[in-house]
């Protein structure tokens, strides 16, 4: 069963941003490696990409520096991370879903792995920062190899042990395919916050 408009908004189409959101916080109470995020701190966004095949399909975007600090110095400068906060919840992390690179990429299992590994990168203390490992490759780890397996292992788990395998039928779509489904494919969109001088700091968002 697809979800449709989940009533998060109510255009006419497909709301890809309510229908991950779902998905998301099924993985995050389904999973024991998850459930120490929550899906009130995190954003799901879309993030419009060409028709190429080869390219970015999804990306997590931390909102707090390294340890979860707002601020950071650089060359002697001090940056703050402006805040996001949006239906007065204050946003740690971003996940931008590239359409419509993201749905034409590989099969549903494939799109649910991307899924899994970005939410992965959210660190373990949920502060705002990813998780890191030591070494030179903070984000995968010494083997790019092992950190996929991991991800295939994670996605197995999860498939195997959810209550409600139909969040994720969405996926089995192509762009062009859920579009002629539905007429639309909508989400919601935000620009990627700029690092700003901390001595003019101020709330990127307060929606």
């Amino acid at each position: 069963m697809l979800q449709g408009n989940t009533g998060k908004n109510k255009l006419a189409g497909f709301d890809f941003t309510g229908n991950m959101v779902l998905l998301v916080d099924d993985i995050i109470k389904t999973h024991p490696f998850f459930n120490h995020m929550r899906i009130d701190n995190i954003l799901v966004a879309i993030s419009p990409s060409n028709g190429n095949k080869n390219g970015v399909v999804a990306k997590l975007r931390p909102m707090l520096f390294e340890g979860g600090s707002r601020t950071k110095v650089v060359r002697g400068i001090e940056y703050a991370v402006p805040e996001v906060i949006i239906n007065r919840r204050n946003i740690l992390y971003i996940v931008y879903f590239h359409l419509p690179r993201f749905l034409n990429h590989g099969n549903q299992k494939t799109k649910l792995s991307t899924v899994i590994h970005e939410l992965h990168h959210v660190s373990p203390l949920f502060n705002g920062d990813i998780r890191r490992y030591s070494g030179k490759n903070y984000a995968h780890g010494n083997s790019r190899k092992d950190f996929d397996e991991l991800i295939s292992i994670y996605t197995e788990e999860y498939i195997k042990s959810t209550i409600h395998p139909e969040l994720s039928v969405f996926l089995k779509y192509r762009y062009d395919e859920l579009k002629r489904k539905y007429g639309a494919i909508y989400g919601d969109m935000i620009r990627i916050p700029r690092l700003k001088n901390s001595l003019f700091k101020q709330p990127l968002a307060n929606i």
